[in-house]
């Protein structure tokens, strides 16, 4: 347990209620250099998420607890863990091991990317209008699948599908495996290790969907402190972003059933996209986050591509 004492200055000392610590770690944030990329959009809602979670507090009483006094334990843990967000620049999920997607939460620690992808709207609007009966999927493949959220996700909308997830790095795949037993998906969700399709061979899907790497070496060079916490491996993906779905689409089409689809999200890179695989026929798909950030590709579209 840390002691709070060599913590606390003493407008910290004076902190005796939950309203009291959320005003500070607000106060804190604002005059920190802070990044709020990894699922907050601001100070308030990153305090509030920090200090609820952190106290297992429900979201949705949380400001019934808001005048509750702390004890000496509840205060001591939460001055370290804002001290470690804000001067550390350590993401809150990591230090939390906690995430949210879609309602849905997630344990998450460093060997993995903390979950986040507009694939994550599409699977709960069940990729409609492109796939009309979610109970028609028999299969889905999630490459560069992590924390395994996405291929959780696709098991709860295709509820007859055999998911399967896959991911270069064996450390990630154990916080995957994490979440499958937290859901109870042991039994009907595969994990494997392998670089792409690497150990897929022979195999086919109805879906395949993908939230690979795709930040450029300029900008991986400028990211926030707070991805400097997330695993390198997960986020570059060379001079253009497209190291990884230059070699994902022309494999895509020997694994993917007649009628099948691939679903790519590649954050800004929808001119890099385009640029690489000029001609192809893509769809952009409409999330929060704009209508380039997600494409879908067809078989027949990538088999009339690279025949």
């Amino acid at each position: 347990m840390y002691e709070i004492a060599p913590l606390l200055d003493d407008p910290i000392h004076n902190l005796k209620t939950v309203r009291d610590v959320f005003r500070w770690a607000i106060t804190e944030m604002e005059n920190a250099d802070i990044s709020y990329g990894h699922g907050s959009p601001d100070s308030w809602e990153e305090a509030s998420f920090l200090i609820c979670r952190g106290l297992k507090l429900p979201f949705e009483h949380f400001e019934t607890f808001l005048d509750s006094a702390l004890t000496h334990n509840e205060l001591t843990r939460l001055v370290h863990l804002i001290d470690r967000r804000v001067h550390e620049k350590v993401p809150t999920a990591y230090l939390l091991r906690e995430a949210w997607l879609t309602e849905h939460r997630f344990y998450i620690d460093e060997r993995a990317l903390i979950p986040r992808s507009f694939i994550a709207e599409l699977l709960e609007e069940d990729l409609a209008p492109w796939i009309e009966d979610p109970w028609s999927i028999g299969s889905v493949l999630d490459l560069c699948t992590g924390s395994g959220c996405l291929a959780i996700l696709a098991q709860g909308t295709f509820p007859d599908a055999k998911v399967t997830g896959s991911d270069l790095s064996p450390d990630a795949l154990e916080v995957a495996k994490i979440n499958r037993r937290d859901y109870g998906m042991e039994e009907s969700l595969e994990l494997v290790q392998g670089d792409l399709f690497e150990n897929l061979q022979g195999r086919t899907f109805d879906l395949i969907i993908s939230n690979p790497p795709y930040v450029t070496d300029a900008s991986m060079e400028t990211l926030p402190s707070e991805y400097r916490h997330e695993p390198s491996m997960a986020l570059g993906a060379g001079v253009d972003g497209m190291d990884v779905v230059r070699r994902m689409l022309p494999e895509a089409s020997a694994h993917l059933n007649e009628g099948g689809m691939i679903v790519v999200e590649v954050g800004d890179e929808a001119e890099a996209v385009e640029a690489t695989f000029p001609g192809l026929e893509l769809t952009w798909l409409t999330t929060s986050g704009g209508d380039d950030q997600v494409f879908l590709v067809t078989k027949e579209a990538l088999d009339a591509y690279f025949a």
